[in-house]
Order: C-alpha cells, then structure tokens, then sequence
C-alpha cells in the first residue's frame, strides 16, 4: 500500500497522549504510523489494537535494546535505539510513502494555513525538494503544576517567543537507508542526487508544536532523562524558563473534532495488573 504522508516516531511512558496525538495528526492529513513500541507494556499494546487492526499503525516492539550498548547516552555522533528506530523505517519502508516526517510523541506537526499538511506539501516539487526542516516551537508548562483534565493542545497555549530547532520531513525519492544516520532530528539523503533541503527560515506554513515540560507532575513522570532534564524543581524550572512568553491558541480549533474523534474511536481497557 501507497501512502502519502506518514510518521515515524518511537515512544515510551506516553500511554495518556498516545490517542490524542494520534487522531490530531490523522485530522491534519497524516494517513499512516510506523511507531516503535520502547514501553513494551501490555496496556500500551491495547490502546493501539485498533489501529494497527485498522492499518492505520505499523507497530514494532523496540524493548530488544534494553541494557545494551545501544540504551545508554551516546557521544557526539553515537548511536542508539531511537537512531536506530529510524533508520528501520527509512530502510524498511521508504518505498512505501512519498513523504515522512520525524518526530516524537510530544511533538505535534501543525499546519499554520488551512487545516492539512497535504494541502501545503502541494508547493513543494518532489523532484527536487530532498525535504523540509520544519521549524520546532517549544511549549511551557502554561502554569500547570499537575496534569490537567483537558487535552494537550487545548491545555498548553504557552511558547518561547521563536522557534529553537526543526524536526525533519522526508523526500523518499531522496531518502535513504538512514543505516548510520545518527540525528533525532534530520533525515540522511542521497547526496549524488540533485535536490535541495529547504531550510526554516524558508518554511512559513508549518510547525512542530513541542510539548517540552508540560506540568510539574508530568515532567517528573516522564519528561526527563538524568543529564539532559534533570529531576528536581529547579531543573524544572529551568528547562521552562522562556518557555511561556508568548499565547499561542492556534491549536484550539482543532479541540472539539479532536474530542468528538477520541469519543467515537474505541477505547480498550486493559488489567493493568495483570501486565
């Protein structure tokens, strides 16, 4: 099967966003998932039976790295299970989509004209466009000191004022098989052929929306890896500073569609005790 536009992403600890992160980026024109499974968790396997039965979702369990070499920090141009995650779906399946995009499960692509990426992608000459850094905007905890009830775009309206980084989104006519590609971020291409990456500054109509704290509580559950975001109140608060100077509620538009797909998608309950 041919597809459009797809994502490939890999995960841990994120079973209260998964759904919500799924149809958000199903309503923005998103039409498959190569997701690698780093929970490994029995519940986690039940929230996406419906979409991997549906074909929506390519799963792969990704917990085969744990305790190797792999699983640890790397140096400068190390690699691990999440370069690893990317390069399998870059080799595996780069015939199988026109363009993918790199990202995480607290990372959300947003089309900042109309309502689907597709739509704006049409801009762009496949034959020589290799890809497209995608400026990335990192959001704050908006004041949330626990989780709240409402969904993740609706409860974060809260940015650094310019975006810091990119997140990449993939030629596959350029791709390739990314074996020793070792960045969270870009894509490795085919450099004998002729085409050009177009940079952020180019990209007007799109963003990737970071979730980078979110509230206190979930920063401690699940934000944080020793050494780049430290476990404590003031690591906290020093990883949101700057991070909600400017109201950003672009993404409430998509809310109500958003819940009325969550409300009608099938929900899985599971034994968590019985993991």
């Amino acid at each position: 099967m041919g597809h459009h536009l797809v994502i490939a992403a890999i995960f841990r600890r994120e079973n209260p966003y998964l759904r919500e992160w799924l149809e958000f980026h199903r309503l923005v024109g998103v039409d498959h998932f190569y997701l690698y499974d780093d929970d490994g968790g029995a519940e986690t396997r039940a929230l996406l039976k419906p979409y991997v039965e549906s074909g929506l979702v390519t799963l792969h369990p990704w917990t085969h790295l744990d305790g190797t070499r792999h699983d640890r920090k790397t140096r400068f141009h190390g690699r691990d299970k999440n370069h690893m995650a990317f390069g399998h779906a870059a080799k595996n399946y780069r015939h199988r989509f026109d363009w993918i995009m790199k990202i995480d499960l607290d990372e959300f692509l947003v089309p900042l004209k109309g309502e689907s990426i597709p739509a704006l992608l049409e801009q762009y000459d496949r034959r020589r466009i290799k890809g497209i850094r995608i400026p990335r905007i990192n959001f704050g905890d908006c004041g949330h000191r626990t989780k709240p009830e409402g969904l993740v775009i609706e409860s974060y309206t809260r940015r650094e004022a310019e975006p810091s980084d990119h997140k990449d989104l993939g030629n596959n006519a350029f791709l390739h098989s990314n074996s020793f590609t070792n960045n969270a971020h870009s894509w490795g291409y085919w450099w004998f052929k002729r085409g050009r990456v177009v940079r952020e500054r180019e990209v007007h109509d799109m963003r990737v929306h970071h979730y980078y704290t979110k509230s206190f509580e979930e920063y401690l559950k699940r934000q944080n890896t020793p050494g780049t975001r430290p476990i404590s109140e003031e690591g906290f608060r020093a990883k949101n500073a700057g991070r909600n100077d400017v109201l950003d509620e672009r993404l409430l538009r998509f809310v109500p569609e958003v819940r009325r797909r969550l409300a009608r998608s099938p929900v899985v309950s599971v034994d968590v005790a019985a993991r």
